[in-house]
Protein backbone atom coordinates (compact mmCIF):
# COMPACT_ATOMS: atom_id res chain seq x y z
CA UNK A 1 0.00 0.00 0.00
CA UNK A 2 2.87 2.23 0.74
CA UNK A 3 4.01 1.73 -2.39
CA UNK A 4 1.07 3.00 -4.51
CA UNK A 5 1.19 6.03 -2.09
CA UNK A 6 4.64 7.13 -3.04
CA UNK A 7 3.86 6.48 -6.64
CA UNK A 8 0.74 8.54 -6.50
CA UNK A 9 2.84 11.33 -4.87
CA UNK A 10 5.52 10.68 -7.66
CA UNK A 11 2.80 10.77 -10.22
CA UNK A 12 0.91 13.78 -8.92
CA UNK A 13 3.82 16.02 -9.20
CA UNK A 14 5.09 15.06 -12.67
CA UNK A 15 1.42 15.14 -14.27
CA UNK A 16 1.83 18.18 -13.52
CA UNK A 17 4.52 19.16 -15.46
CA UNK A 18 3.92 17.08 -17.91
CA UNK A 19 0.41 18.42 -19.22
CA UNK A 20 0.17 19.25 -22.83
CA UNK A 21 -2.13 21.77 -23.49
CA UNK A 22 -3.64 22.30 -27.04
CA UNK A 23 -6.58 24.06 -27.98
CA UNK A 24 -8.75 23.77 -31.15
CA UNK A 25 -12.21 24.38 -32.68
CA UNK A 26 -11.52 21.74 -35.59
CA UNK A 27 -8.75 20.06 -36.03
CA UNK A 28 -7.21 21.91 -39.27
CA UNK A 29 -8.07 25.35 -37.85
CA UNK A 30 -6.13 28.26 -37.18
CA UNK A 31 -7.36 29.64 -34.28
CA UNK A 32 -5.27 26.69 -32.51
CA UNK A 33 -4.00 27.79 -29.15
CA UNK A 34 -0.85 26.17 -27.34
CA UNK A 35 0.81 26.87 -23.76
CA UNK A 36 -0.18 27.07 -20.61
CA UNK A 37 -0.01 30.81 -20.24
CA UNK A 38 -2.77 30.76 -23.04
CA UNK A 39 -5.22 29.00 -20.83
CA UNK A 40 -6.91 30.54 -17.34
CA UNK A 41 -7.35 27.67 -15.65
CA UNK A 42 -6.00 24.30 -16.74
CA UNK A 43 -8.14 21.30 -16.47
CA UNK A 44 -8.43 19.18 -12.42
CA UNK A 45 -9.60 16.13 -10.72
CA UNK A 46 -12.64 17.13 -8.67
CA UNK A 47 -11.62 17.85 -5.58
CA UNK A 48 -8.09 18.09 -6.44
CA UNK A 49 -4.34 16.42 -6.44
CA UNK A 50 -5.19 14.20 -3.12
CA UNK A 51 -8.41 13.20 -4.49
CA UNK A 52 -6.68 12.21 -7.35
CA UNK A 53 -4.11 9.86 -5.58
CA UNK A 54 -7.00 8.28 -2.93
CA UNK A 55 -9.12 7.72 -6.62
CA UNK A 56 -5.48 6.05 -8.14
CA UNK A 57 -5.09 4.44 -5.39
CA UNK A 58 -8.86 2.57 -4.62
CA UNK A 59 -8.95 1.36 -8.66
CA UNK A 60 -4.94 1.11 -9.62
CA UNK A 61 -4.25 -2.93 -9.48
CA UNK A 62 -0.95 -4.58 -10.19
CA UNK A 63 -1.71 -5.92 -13.65
CA UNK A 64 0.20 -8.99 -13.54
CA UNK A 65 2.08 -12.10 -11.12
CA UNK A 66 3.54 -10.08 -7.81
CA UNK A 67 6.55 -11.93 -8.63
CA UNK A 68 7.15 -10.31 -12.01
CA UNK A 69 9.57 -7.94 -11.78
CA UNK A 70 8.42 -5.12 -14.09
CA UNK A 71 8.28 -1.79 -13.01
CA UNK A 72 8.44 1.58 -14.67
CA UNK A 73 5.41 4.81 -16.29
CA UNK A 74 3.12 4.27 -18.50
CA UNK A 75 2.35 7.98 -19.72
CA UNK A 76 -1.31 7.97 -21.06
CA UNK A 77 -2.86 11.60 -22.75
CA UNK A 78 -6.27 12.30 -22.89
CA UNK A 79 -8.60 14.61 -24.09
CA UNK A 80 -10.37 16.87 -20.95
CA UNK A 81 -14.02 18.22 -22.59
CA UNK A 82 -15.51 21.16 -22.40
CA UNK A 83 -18.16 19.62 -19.94
CA UNK A 84 -15.29 17.61 -18.15
CA UNK A 85 -15.73 14.11 -19.64
CA UNK A 86 -12.97 11.98 -21.12
CA UNK A 87 -12.33 10.91 -24.34
CA UNK A 88 -9.77 9.82 -27.10
CA UNK A 89 -7.55 8.27 -24.80
CA UNK A 90 -3.65 7.80 -26.30
CA UNK A 91 -1.29 5.75 -24.73
CA UNK A 92 2.27 7.88 -25.36
CA UNK A 93 4.82 5.67 -23.33
CA UNK A 94 3.71 2.32 -23.10
CA UNK A 95 5.43 0.10 -19.97
CA UNK A 96 3.63 -3.40 -21.79
CA UNK A 97 0.29 -4.66 -23.01
CA UNK A 98 -0.52 -5.42 -19.50
CA UNK A 99 -0.02 -2.25 -17.85
CA UNK A 100 -1.21 0.19 -20.87
CA UNK A 101 -4.57 -1.53 -20.17
CA UNK A 102 -5.02 -1.50 -16.70
CA UNK A 103 -3.57 2.51 -16.88
CA UNK A 104 -6.07 3.05 -19.45
CA UNK A 105 -8.99 0.86 -17.26
CA UNK A 106 -8.49 3.28 -14.35
CA UNK A 107 -8.85 6.92 -16.49
CA UNK A 108 -11.88 5.38 -18.02
CA UNK A 109 -13.41 5.08 -14.87
CA UNK A 110 -12.55 8.60 -13.19
CA UNK A 111 -15.47 11.28 -12.38
CA UNK A 112 -15.78 14.02 -15.07
CA UNK A 113 -13.00 16.72 -14.29
CA UNK A 114 -13.08 20.05 -14.06
CA UNK A 115 -12.53 21.63 -17.69
CA UNK A 116 -9.55 23.86 -18.89
CA UNK A 117 -10.80 27.63 -19.53
CA UNK A 118 -9.41 30.14 -21.83
CA UNK A 119 -11.23 33.69 -21.31
CA UNK A 120 -14.11 32.55 -19.12
CA UNK A 121 -15.29 30.06 -21.24
CA UNK A 122 -14.69 25.83 -20.62
CA UNK A 123 -12.44 24.45 -23.55
CA UNK A 124 -11.02 21.25 -25.06
CA UNK A 125 -7.73 20.67 -23.66
CA UNK A 126 -4.95 17.49 -23.94
CA UNK A 127 -3.86 16.24 -20.98
CA UNK A 128 -1.49 14.03 -20.22
CA UNK A 129 -0.96 12.40 -16.55
CA UNK A 130 1.75 9.37 -16.14
CA UNK A 131 0.52 6.38 -14.03
CA UNK A 132 3.65 4.40 -12.60
CA UNK A 133 4.21 0.58 -11.37
CA UNK A 134 6.58 0.16 -9.02
CA UNK A 135 7.59 -2.22 -6.57
CA UNK A 136 8.83 -0.89 -2.92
Amino acid sequence: MKWIYLTLIYSLLIAEASAQNKFSKQPNSQDRIEGIAAFDQMPAFPSGKESWGKFLSHNLKWPSDPMDDTYGRVIVSFMVEKDGSLSDYKVEKSLGTKFDTEALRVLKKSPKWIPGRLKGKPVRVRYSVPVNFTIS
